[in-house]
């Protein structure tokens, strides 16, 4: 502007006042963007604050924990001549910068100090991302329930803006050990959480952990038919059988034996052991303890014999393995399955054959033996069919219909893995009663000996339909034949 004329330096300086003008504008603009966005997630999450309320005042009456998780009602010995209409477990993405820290030697302490209250606000003001600047006194602790595999609270920051208002701070209970590995559990929680599927992991210890809560209510057992839940759940299950496939799955996961083999053989031993229990002696005597432990060579032969193939039912492939109503979730952004302590490598007919049977199992009984059979809310054959079409078609990633020949296939897998789920099952309450205190509410003997009648009739029905269809013990499509004559038969308890 000095090397030219007056009039040119005017000209300069009214160019850089509209230069100066319009950076003013560019960045009010950019200013008005940005708030737009900020209202614009304010309004969201307004409105998501809007849509769990009424998921906050269900919660309390409604939120049904694991039967091993509720608290302790008066047990009534009463006789088992009639299975009368009648539970078994349930509980919940990891930061990988959280480390997993041992309690200091000579400052350990045992199960019930990590189960005080107060105990748990003190972790939790320290180890919850932003709380450790908020007074302890608002952080309110809230006993969901106890039993033998661990303790659970909702431990909830009551000051406002803060970036995690809740949280569950789980004590891990003593005597897993038979049940499940509590190692391979922890890491198998560890990549869950890596993928997304089990909740954010805030902190964690030998005792204990602090898991990201979910406001949800359980599944209701009567709910678990509806089309708009089976096509959920069949799509959840083939995404989750599929995670096993990702090339950074662990390797040592994915060399295990399935699920069903190590169980069959380590849970059929501690039942065996147990069942000279003075506790439990009587009642497992009228089950037929040698008879019970038969049938497991006879069952880890009959399950895979057949049919195989990809998507037959055979996969070996990460399974939730207790796929039951208190371990899926409604939240308000669709169902969410939780719990995976039992999970790892399983025939992925298992899973579906464990869904269909938790479908006749109300575990919000409230009457002695605290859970009801209600054996015409198995899956109707169109029902199962839907599902598992819904599942293939999300496993395979192609489209599967009903009346596809591979959904056949994988319904006749998923009926014998039904006997799977029973043997297993019926083991692992007898196992749990051993070590329920005797004022625990529900009765494991009772169970045990229901799922093991089942066992027997559905293994007497499935054999005469094979044979009806003269297959022997191979593979059958007579599934129409094995649902009337399995489960109908069985209506008698209900």
């Amino acid at each position: 502007a000095q090397a030219v004329g007056t009039s040119d330096r005017a000209v300069c300086k009214r160019l850089r006042l509209v230069v100066q003008n319009e950076m003013i504008r560019a960045t009010v603009l950019r200013l008005n963007a940005s708030l737009l966005r900020h209202q614009n997630q304010w309004l969201q999450e307004a409105h998501h604050a809007a849509a769990i309320r009424p998921w906050h005042s269900m919660e309390q009456p409604h939120r049904q924990q694991h039967p091993q998780k509720r608290p302790s009602q008066q047990l009534h010995q009463l006789p088992l001549q009639r299975l009368p209409d009648q539970p078994k477990p349930t509980s919940s993405d990891c930061n990988n910068f959280v480390p997993r820290v041992s309690t200091p030697s000579g400052a350990k302490k045992n199960f019930c100090e990590y189960s005080c209250p107060e105990t748990v606000r003190e972790i939790c003001h320290g180890k919850v991302p932003g709380w450790s600047m908020r007074p302890v006194q608002d952080i309110t602790v809230t006993k969901l329930g106890s039993g033998l595999s661990n303790v659970n609270y909702r431990v909830t920051m009551t000051s406002p803006a803060v970036s995690v208002p809740c949280v569950l701070f789980r004590v891990y209970g003593k005597g897993i050990s038979v049940l499940y590995d509590y190692t391979m559990e922890f890491q198998t929680f560890k990549m869950l959480s890596k993928f997304q599927i089990a909740p954010r992991l805030y902190a964690s210890d030998d005792e204990w952990r602090i898991e990201e809560w979910h406001d949800s209510i359980p599944l209701p057992n009567s709910n678990m038919c509806n089309p708009s839940i089976l096509v959920q759940v069949a799509a959840q299950l083939g995404r989750l059988h599929k995670i096993s496939f990702k090339p950074d799955f662990p390797s040592e996961l994915h060399a295990q034996q399935p699920l069903h083999v190590t169980r069959l053989e380590r849970w059929g031993d501690a039942f065996s052991q147990i069942a000279r229990h003075p506790k439990v002696a009587g009642s497992v005597a009228r089950m037929g303890v040698q008879e019970m432990l038969a049938e497991r060579e006879w069952l880890a032969k009959f399950v895979v014999e057949g049919s195989s193939g990809t998507s037959s039912g055979l996969d070996v492939v990460f399974s939730h393995w207790d796929c039951q109503e208190n371990n899926v979730l409604q939240t308000p952004y669709g169902l969410r399955l939780i719990d995976f302590e039992y999970s790892g490598m399983e025939h992925q007919a298992f899973d579906i054959a464990t869904y269909f049977l938790e479908c006749t199992i109300d575990y919000l009984h409230d009457e002695y033996p605290y859970y009801k059979l209600c054996l015409h809310n198995f899956p109707t054959e169109t029902e199962q069919r839907f599902f598992c079409c819904v599942y293939l078609s999300e496993y395979l990633g192609v489209a599967v219909k009903p009346e596809d020949a591979a959904v056949s296939v994988l319904l006749e897998r998923v009926q014998r893995f039904t006997l799977v789920s029973h043997l297993l099952w019926a083991f692992w309450s007898v196992i749990r009663a051993h070590q329920q205190s005797m004022d625990g509410g529900f009765d494991y003997l009772h169970f045990a000996e229901a799922r093991w009648a089942l066992y027997k009739q559905s293994k007497d029905a499935m054999l005469q339909a094979l044979q009806g269809a003269g297959r022997g013990t191979g593979s059958t499509n007579r599934h129409g034949d094995w649902q009337q004559h399995g489960w109908n038969s069985q209506k008698h308890f209900v």
